[in-house]
């Protein structure tokens, strides 16, 4: 199966529980019609939208949120969040990026040397329309979220 880049609609509300009370995330996974993801395409995501491909250091400051979240809320699971004012703000960003400037970026050099997930065979051109669609899915996920004026809870699993 892989690991997915998941992401789940929240209300403020929900969120500030959330935050207060984390296993609370247990009963809010039951809610599947606001939960979506990005595939296994993260990784390559996240390589596209900031030009880094280490997850040490994930930079939660640029486009990189869109991937991983902002704030984590659970280190231990990997849960992260951003508040509706930022899905607002990285909703209108995204929609700005048109696909050619993320195809320009496409390096299948730098993906393969540094095995972006996931690493089952190397990266090529199917891979490259992948990644695309996912980013597409990924700004669907993001407007919708700010249309609603909704949070974000992220995770990889």
């Amino acid at each position: 199966m892989g690991m997915v880049g998941a992401y789940m609609r929240v209300s403020s509300e929900e969120l500030t529980e959330l935050l207060q009370e984390p296993d609370r995330f247990e009963e809010l996974l039951e809610d599947e019609e606001r939960q979506t993801d990005i595939d296994k395409a993260w990784h390559g995501l996240y390589f596209l939208l900031t030009g880094e491909t280490d997850l040490d250091e994930i930079d939660r400051h640029s486009l990189g949120k869109a991937v991983f979240g902002g704030d984590v809320i659970d280190g231990e699971t990997g849960l992260a969040y951003l508040t509706p004012r930022e899905v607002e703000d990285l909703s209108t960003r995204l929609q700005y990026i048109e696909l050619e400037a993320l195809e320009a970026r496409y390096d299948v050099t730098t993906m393969n040397e540094q095995e972006l997930y996931p690493f089952e065979r190397e990266w090529g051109l199917e891979e490259k329309q992948y990644l695309l669609d996912q980013f597409n899915e990924l700004k669907r996920v993001f407007a919708q979220a700010s249309r609603e004026r909704e949070a974000l809870v992220t995770w990889i699993g």
